[in-house]
């Protein structure tokens, strides 16, 4: 009985599927594999002894446990890493001008509302339409048409107080409306544990993930 509870242990930490194994590091799962062998050997029936071949296989097959454990601790510190340059890059942007998803913009001073559109059809004409806060159209602009992408508008001197953006295309009499990416300068980095945490509180227009950053403007 011993011996049988002796080789299901020695079994368990060669397929990794010993509770301690599983939280253990490569040196820690390397001594209890060599005193469970040596108790292994130790304890079994002299009448019945272990063939020397699974003495080799099972050497084998926790070498390869403990090599995928290496690459597990290699990988993961790999990601900590890619995560804490993230985060650099991110404190990095504080100042710089992005654009991000929006219809809508404060200006806490005069100044202009600018961003862009995406086209990914062709259009006859691009409209982009400026409202204030009441709801009253301040300003129209047709954009000059260069193709599909993206074209960029501003409306310039505007005074402090709330904006909202409009942007149609159309093409053959067909109005279609479009998102528009509204651009600001970056104030705030707020940081987490993943890249994901990441947060950009962009003047005017709120808080947004890497992910939601269009492109620098």
């Amino acid at each position: 009985m011993q011996v049988n509870t002796t080789n299901q242990n020695a079994q368990d930490v060669v397929n990794g599927t010993s509770n301690i194994s599983g939280n253990s590091s490569s040196e820690e799962m390397s001594t209890m594999f060599l005193e469970l062998l040596v108790a292994q050997i130790s304890n079994q029936n002299p009448l019945e002894p272990m063939d020397g071949t699974a003495y080799v296989s099972q050497l084998a097959e926790f070498s390869n446990v403990e090599s995928l454990q290496g690459i597990r601790q290699n990988t993961t510190q790999s990601l900590d890493y890619m995560s804490s340059l993230a985060v650099l890059e991110a404190t990095k942007m504080v100042g710089e001008s992005v654009d991000v998803q929006a219809n809508s913009v404060a200006l806490e001073q005069d100044g202009n509302v600018a961003g862009l559109v995406n086209l990914d059809t062709a259009a006859d004409s691009v409209t982009v339409q400026l409202y204030d806060q009441n709801g009253e159209l301040v300003e129209e602009k047709n954009l000059p048409y260069s193709g599909v992408g993206a074209l960029r508008f501003e409306f310039e001197n505007q005074d402090a107080g709330g904006y909202a953006v409009r942007a149609y295309s159309t093409t053959q009499g067909v109005s279609k409306q479009l998102d528009t990416w509204l651009s600001g300068s970056v104030e705030r980095v707020s940081v987490g544990k993943t890249p994901e945490d990441i947060l950009l509180q962009v003047d005017g227009l709120g808080n947004f993930s890497l992910t939601e950053i269009n492109q620098l403007a």
